[in-house]
């Protein structure tokens, strides 16, 4: 026969699990609510580029009827394909807002349903029902490390894609100045998937050449650095050509010919993902965002942004279990007298929570402090007012 404390032990087992099933239950609804909301708001606004993608498809049938039938089936799938590879970029946004979200509606329900006094006259402190919820939250942070280390960044030739051209990479060339080589890189567009840019040109300066000199090209392929060979861009009907540029004896190793005749090979670090969208450093994985701060094609202010965003991210899994607990002694506040009042206490002390992070984030890119400490001195504010608190919980 199990003794009293196994038969309580199994009691609070059964009941951590009904806590997980009820976290997930309101983490699963408020992802599927808020991304609805999303779908609806987007796909209306943009829906002449969704249109026009589906007419683009169903351009080659003769029917009418079955023109305008597979316009509107292709609609649909464009819209279901663009929106089902934003679901995991959308997720990278909202996981850390919903985790903290389900956390207070489960600690509230059991407040609003009296489930709470039962176990507190057994004597279980009101702390011990937080290690399912902070379980919870860790498996949620798991989450968002393994979609944010594999899955966007397998998929960020789509993420970038347009609305209703989703086989199609090209994305607009931001110009670039590689640091390392002194080159300045342009071009009309970039393809991702393809790894070739359009109309590129390179303008070459002192001492590597002779005189300033933009070498154009039509057709620009990066090749990725081998054991053999290093990174850089392989330039198609270069003009000029390659016998026609005074190329400084130092520079050779950078300025190479190519292949063929009409061929120059440009040794950079400057990839076609630095090429577009360098601020959007959420579609690229921690280890390629180090290896971008330890390029030194890029600038100072560049990097220290870079690093600030390295740094945030390694803190972000922290921040989050934090305010989870934070927001215990708030909900569950001693001697309230309601629980509106305790919510609407707690976003308020959550929305200061957030303001403090976002100072230290602005004194980060303001250079007042460094990357390091805007990141990490929130969770050591936040982590201890979460411990300073702690005395104001129902018990």
């Amino acid at each position: 026969m199990p003794s009293d404390s196994q038969r309580l032990g199994n009691v609070f087992t059964t009941f951590d699990r009904y806590l997980l099933k009820r976290y997930f239950h309101v983490f699963v609804i408020g992802f599927i609510a808020t991304y609805g909301l999303y779908v609806v708001f987007d796909g209306f606004t943009n829906i002449d580029g969704f249109q026009a993608g589906a007419e683009k498809v169903s351009s080659n049938d003769l029917n009418g009827l079955e023109v305008e039938q597979n316009a509107s089936t292709s609609l649909l799938w464009i819209m279901l394909e663009f929106y089902f590879y934003q679901s995991s970029l959308f997720f990278d946004m909202i996981s850390p807002i919903l985790s903290v979200l389900a956390g207070v509606v489960v600690f509230s329900l059991m407040v609003r349903h009296g489930e709470l006094n039962p176990v507190l006259s057994a004597g279980i402190p009101t702390y011990r029902l937080a290690i399912p919820l902070a379980m919870a939250t860790i498996i949620v942070n798991c989450v968002m490390c393994l979609n944010q280390e594999v899955i966007i960044p397998s998929i960020a030739d789509k993420l970038q894609a347009e609305r209703g051209d989703m086989a199609s990479s090209a994305q607009f060339v931001e110009p670039v100045y590689d640091f390392s080589t002194r080159i300045m890189i342009n071009g009309q567009e970039v393809f991702l998937t393809e790894q070739k840019m359009k109309n590129a040109e390179f303008v070459l300066s002192k001492p590597m050449v002779h005189d300033f000199v933009t070498v154009k090209s039509d057709t620009a392929i990066y090749q990725t650095p081998t054991q053999t060979r290093p990174g850089g861009w392989l330039l198609k009907q270069a003009i000029p050509s390659y016998q026609e540029l005074e190329i400084a004896e130092f520079a050779r190793e950078i300025i190479q010919p190519g292949p063929e005749p009409n061929e120059i090979f440009i040794v950079t670090d400057v990839g076609c993902d630095q090429l577009c969208n360098r601020n959007f450093s959420s579609l690229i994985s921690t280890s390629d965002l180090i290896a971008r701060i330890n390029n030194p094609s890029f600038s100072d202010l560049s990097i220290r942004k870079q690093k600030l965003d390295l740094h945030s991210r390694l803190t972000r899994p922290i921040m989050n279990l934090i305010a989870v607990l934070i927001s215990i002694p708030f909900v569950l506040r001693k001697e309230s007298r309601s629980l509106i009042l305790n919510i609407a206490i707690c976003a308020c002390v959550m929305g200061g929570l957030f303001g403090i992070s976002q100072c230290f984030l602005y004194l980060g890119s303001t250079k007042l402090i460094s990357p390091d400490q805007a990141a990490w001195f929130p969770v050591i504010t936040n982590g201890t007012l979460a411990a300073w608190f702690t005395n104001r919980v129902q018990t």
